[in-house]
């Protein structure tokens, strides 16, 4: 995204907390020198929480080397901690939009434009937005439809600053770790939404190898975890808090004098707890907590993503739809609308009728993708309207989407990147959630999600083809000449026509598997028991 002129860049503040980071600093202000943010719209304000290498110094020296920002503070003090720090620089600042982010990371170039003028875009309810982290994205699950989060990493991320300044900025008694979901629960107390922005994207240099362990956020997380569920958690979310901690002490230990530093945790809680208790509030939020986690996670934490090429293949996806859907179809379509992919073909197919017919000239005039095509025919089955659409993929690549499935923001970028390093492959797929629903609205087909599997995880080869895992249909990214090759789907098949294809395409060609998570496929369900979401 180049530099526009014409548009009126707001001004906001930038706010860092830095310990011994000089390491950090020269890549971190290089890649701000790139933004197409213009630089004299940034005020940047930064805590130093009792430095002892070259961090001030090269704090300076960045000044000098970029001397363009609105204005450039530094603040010196005892080491407070990550949220302290935040909130020193938020009584400093003025600006309307308020961006935190650690210095251990870069920018791609249109990041902070991007995410601004989404911001900008948004409702008054949105509270923060939230950057996209490569090489290795966050796991925790979103909404494909709407990319609203039950809690933001504070690691990069954008708050409008009257909501931020209204919760009273980040809880101090959290010295480090959990402070940002505390925060992120308090936002939602307070009756606003947080979002999940993954085309801004801030490359995070948090794990010096995969699945590293580190001592401090492992208790730090640990800790803030208890004191989060003290606070907002209901009556068995709190007594969980000690089966939890007397796990940790007597599980294998994760690092050296990890049962001394638990320890330490559990005296630290003890003092705490009253105070967290005493802030507890009455609020009609959901406050989700998952063992030491929060939000249920999506597989593939340390899937590693790789900058994409100048040059993309076009992406031809197909949804097959019917009478009477169009509240499905349109959750289908913002899934794709959301891809951080940027070359894609939409090709909706309406079976005996044409009520989509002014949404998809809705969804074309947006001119979000490369093309939108649709196309009404009378009654003939799912595998006719399919044959349609693939008689004028125009893609490379093609992929399959359900009027009821979603996809996550990274599934076509994912999948696309596993074929372009095997040109050999006929296809990529990742994992998928089958997602047991119940139709809880015949109005609009509104749904409640009731139970989560795991399908398509495993690796597979052409003796242990992907049908044979459960795969659904729409996790898959094919090859198109495996259309020209194989033909399309057999219209004189009833409801297993997604199967029969799938059976012939992956029979004697190789498929690739991604260890990633990227794709939700709804299936009916008929138990009673509750939704998990």
């Amino acid at each position: 995204m180049e530099k526009n002129s014409n548009f009126d860049y707001p001004e906001i503040d930038l706010s860092l907390v830095t310990f011994n980071s000089a390491r950090w600093i020269d890549d971190f202000f290089s890649s701000l020198r790139t933004q197409s943010y213009p630089l004299n719209k940034i005020h940047v304000f930064i805590r130093d929480n009792g430095s002892t290498d070259e961090t001030i110094p090269s704090l300076e020296r960045a000044h000098l080397c970029h001397p363009d920002f609105a204005s450039f503070q530094i603040e010196l003090g005892s080491n407070v901690g990550f949220g302290q720090g935040h909130n020193v620089n938020l009584g400093k600042g003025r600006s309307s939009f308020y961006l935190v982010s650690n210095l251990d990371l870069t920018f791609e170039a249109d990041a902070i434009a991007g995410i601004v003028s989404r911001a900008l875009s948004d409702e008054i309810s949105v509270a923060s937005w939230e950057f996209r982290q490569k090489p290795y994205e966050h796991p925790k699950y979103y909404n494909p439809i709407t990319m609203q989060t039950t809690w933001s990493s504070s690691a990069c991320i954008l708050f409008r600053r009257e909501a931020i300044v209204q919760v009273g900025g980040y809880e101090p008694r959290i010295f480090m770790y959990g402070e940002d979901v505390e925060l992120s629960y308090r936002l939602r107390s307070a009756g606003y939404v947080l979002k999940y922005h993954p085309s801004a994207v801030c490359w995070h240099y948090t794990y010096g190898a995969i699945a590293e362990v580190k001592p401090l956020q492992f208790i730090g997380s640990k800790l803030g975890n208890a004191y989060i569920r003290l606070r907002y958690g209901n009556l068995w979310q709190i007594a969980e808090i000690c089966p939890l901690f007397m796990a940790l002490l007597f599980l294998p230990q994760r690092f050296s004098g990890q049962r001394k530093a638990v320890l330490k945790a559990i005296v630290q809680l003890l003092r705490n707890a009253p105070y967290f208790l005493a802030k507890r509030k009455a609020s009609s939020a959901k406050f989700p907590f998952n063992y030491f986690d929060y939000e249920r996670s999506r597989p593939g934490a340390f899937y590693e993503n790789n900058p994409l090429p100048p040059v993309l293949p076009l992406v031809s996806v197909i949804i097959r739809t019917t009478q009477g859907r169009q509240s499905c179809l349109k959750e289908a379509v913002s899934s794709v609308l959301n891809q951080t992919y940027p070359n894609i073909e939409l090709i909706v197919v309406e079976e005996g009728s044409i009520t989509c017919g002014d949404f998809m000239q809705e969804i074309s005039a947006r001119n979000v993708l490369s093309s939108v095509s649709y196309f009404n025919i009378e009654s003939g089955g799912r595998g006719k309207a399919g044959n349609v659409a693939l008689t004028v993929v125009a893609g490379e690549f093609m992929c399959f989407l359900g009027d009821d499935d979603l996809f996550f923001a990274d599934h076509i970028e994912v999948l696309v990147q596993a074929l372009l390093v095997r040109k050999e492959a006929s296809g990529a797929y990742g994992a998928a959630w089958q997602v047991a629903t119940r139709v809880i609205s015949a109005i609009g087909y509104k749904y409640a999600n009731i139970r989560y599997n795991l399908i398509g995880n495993e690796t597979v080869n052409c003796a242990s083809p992907p049908h044979k895992q459960m795969l659904s249909i729409q996790s898959v990214l094919f090859v198109k000449s495996l259309y020209d090759e194989c033909g399309g789907f057999n219209e004189h098949m009833e409801n297993l026509e997604d199967e029969e294809l799938l059976l012939r395409y992956t029979a004697s060609h190789e498929f690739v598997s991604v260890s990633k998570l990227t794709s939700l496929h709804r299936v009916s369900d008929s138990s009673k028991a509750p939704s998990p979401l």
